[in-house]
């Protein structure tokens, strides 16, 4: 079932609310702006009904917190090292919006853009469009995207993204929602347990930038191949990576569809299983989520919540030892990722 109810208002346009449910008391909320994941509801074995995805109870509190809670990254997700690349010859500068670099699309990033969409009763989705302008951020070519959210009846947040361009083209889009399996408002993530199936990261300078070497993440505060608490290592790892895990993990194949993640909430025993066919996830702690008011009067700090963004490598338009995220004319390019909840 799919209901729709508006939000709120920018500057007199309607911001619709989607939410699918599923009958197992499942729901799914995503805004058009942004294509924005605003709640996630689980139903656990006792009977209760989980919020396990931070958010804002209104458009406004989204605009002016920034963090792009739930969004929908574009055009390219994570960091473009110097905030320029060069393709096909021609050389490309982007905005510097953390300072020398390029994160998450730039300063109006499609996580801050108003979607249209459409809505499927008989698959249980929604279906998201926007359309992204030639030179729109600096990048080249006009491209037509789209995020597909779907939830199944076996529990499955199902996330599609598909773009196409008429000019080559770097696009890299993940989502940026963010996790606590214990219900958003009830606590930190330190006390999750978390399996990756990942044996190496890419190292990073200290802007976050790939420096195009990897490491093996072996006997290193970065293994979590057999699971742990995430905050095992967190003493460890701070001074490392600016107050908590903020890593490019690497999955492996490019396009191979693959479970990545196993994540459990400590005080709720809710688990959720990870899929996707990127090569690549970022594994950000919330380490900056700061002092805010969130859903239903609840206080989220740091490490209230956590993010895992399959994506392409950061900076792999300037690394091309990097898989490429580059797209033509006449290809797609299609992310698939499920997120399964028991």
């Amino acid at each position: 079932m799919i209901t729709e109810r508006i939000f709120g208002e920018i500057k007199g346009i309607q911001i619709p609310e989607v939410t699918l449910h599923n009958s197992k008391g499942m729901e799914v909320s995503i805004l058009a702006y942004g294509a924005t994941v605003r709640s996630v509801i689980v139903p656990t074995a006792d009977g209760k009904r989980v919020d396990v995805c931070l958010g804002y109870d209104s458009i406004e509190e989204y605009i002016e917190n920034g963090g792009h809670f739930g969004g929908s990254i574009g055009r390219f997700a994570n960091r473009i090292g110097g905030a320029a690349f060069d393709l096909d010859g021609v050389h490309y500068t982007l905005a510097p919006n953390t300072p020398p670099n390029h994160l998450h699309g730039g300063i109006h990033g499609w996580d801050t853009k108003i979607w249209n969409y459409t809505t499927d009763e008989a698959e249980n989705s929604v279906t998201f469009a926007i359309k992204s302008a030639d030179m729109e951020e600096g990048y080249p070519g006009e491209v037509h995207a789209t995020a597909k959210f779907t939830a199944t009846e076996d529990n499955r947040m199902v996330i599609e993204y598909t773009a196409v361009t008429d000019k080559a083209t770097p696009i890299n889009m993940t989502n940026h929602w963010y996790f606590n399996m214990n219900g958003q408002g009830n606590g930190d993530i330190l006390g999750h347990t978390l399996q990756l199936a990942a044996d190496s990261i890419t190292e990073t300078d200290p802007g976050l930038v790939p420096t195009g070497k990897i490491l093996p993440v072996e006997g290193t505060v970065y293994d979590f191949r057999e699971g742990k608490v995430i905050g095992t290592d967190f003493a460890a790892v701070r001074p490392l990576d600016t107050a908590g895990y903020d890593n490019n993990f690497i999955l492996g194949n490019p396009g191979e569809f693959k479970k990545f993640a196993v994540l459990t909430g400590d005080k709720t025993g809710i688990t959720m299983t990870g899929y996707t066919n990127m090569e690549a996830v970022q594994f950000y702690s919330g380490n900056h989520i700061n002092n805010r008011k969130g859903k239903a009067n609840t206080e989220y700090n740091d490490m209230s919540g956590m993010c895992l963004e399959p994506h392409h490598y950061p900076d792999c338009v300037n690394k091309p030892e990097f898989p490429s995220a580059i797209v033509r004319p006449g290809e797609t390019y299609y992310h698939h990722t499920e997120f399964a909840f028991e």
